[in-house]
């Protein structure tokens, strides 16, 4: 509440009932399950702060409209409401119900989406945009909402890279904005920036200080350990990096650690830092967290040569 009504001031310049806004954020809240070790409400107000921070700190506030900031607030609180605690390719193994009810595809991201969507449905007390927003502006927030969420499924994230060097950083034919200055981008990079700023915000615990990060990746490796004690139960295949029985199979181990920092987190990281040079920062602080992660690796080697 306090990013959209104070930080930013958007209940006031566009006009937000702040009553149902309220009643609004309350029911996304209760949509979190405490019971996740990682995906629960705690995480959606990591990212929710952390993406506002990065508008903030990259001078997007000033330059973004008013609905494009109140839409990727928005997609940073509810982009894991209702998560079950397992991934994608269990719920679709399983048939699960929101798997055959989105068709296989993007089946968490779809599910957060149309549980949070729902409450901004016409008539419902949590519906805090009907009596401000045009059907227009409702439908483009809607739309670009939906966007920003679908980026956050690891499925697609090649494609947006891909997409986000192709279109906002290899203009060889202009020159690189001044900081904070979007104007010299189209509508569609401009929406490309948003789903990298959230991106970012999702898997932002890898810029922490190292004891910090470790704690959430901790937190991520119960949730991937108590999905595999389910498929255990299940006498099914136990997924990747979810079998708690097998030595430095989870997250929370070097080798595993460093795939993830230097497949994912590292280029997508250094590809923001080009066009917001100032959150270096961010960048320093994970490469630091990847020198933590080569010494546990260095110290198993170890430990296993002197066995």
């Amino acid at each position: 509440m306090y990013l959209i009504d104070i930080k930013f001031d958007l209940v006031e310049r566009l006009g937000l009932n702040r009553e149902k806004l309220v009643m609004f954020l309350r029911a996304v809240e209760r949509g979190y399950d405490d019971v996740n070790p990682y995906h629960n409400n705690t995480h959606a107000a990591d990212v929710t702060l952390r993406f506002a921070t990065l508008i903030y700190k990259c001078g997007l506030d000033s330059v973004f409209g008013d609905l494009e900031l109140l839409t990727g607030l928005l997609a940073a609180i509810l982009h894991d409401m209702e998560h079950p605690g397992t991934n994608n390719h269990y719920e679709v193994y399983i048939q699960s119900e929101i798997a055959v009810h989105f068709n296989d595809q993007h089946v968490l991201e779809n599910h957060s989406l149309h549980v949070g969507l729902s409450l901004l449905e016409p008539g419902k007390d949590t519906n805090f945009l009907e009596d401000s927003l045009s059907k227009t502006k409702q439908q483009t927030l809607r739309s670009v909402l939906i966007s920003m969420v679908l980026a956050t499924d690891m499925s697609e994230h090649f494609n947006i890279m891909s997409a986000f060097k192709a279109k906002v950083i290899s203009h060889k034919e202009r020159p690189a904005p001044p900081q904070g200055v979007l104007e010299l981008f189209s509508e569609d990079e401009r929406g490309l920036i948003l789903k990298m700023g959230l991106k970012c915000s999702d898997i932002g615990h890898v810029t922490l200080p190292v004891e910090h990060h470790i704690d959430w990746v901790k937190s991520l490796q119960e949730e991937f350990y108590k999905q595999g004690d389910k498929e255990r139960e299940q006498q099914r295949k136990i997924s990747f990096l979810c079998d708690r029985s097998k030595p430095r199979n989870g997250p929370a181990h070097g080798e595993n650690q460093l795939g993830f920092l230097d497949v994912i987190c590292e280029p997508m990281y250094s590809a923001w830092v080009k066009i917001f040079p100032i959150c270096q920062e961010l960048l320093e602080n994970l490469q630091a967290n990847r020198r933590y992660w080569e010494h546990d690796v260095k110290i198993e080697v170890e430990v296993t040569d002197e066995v």
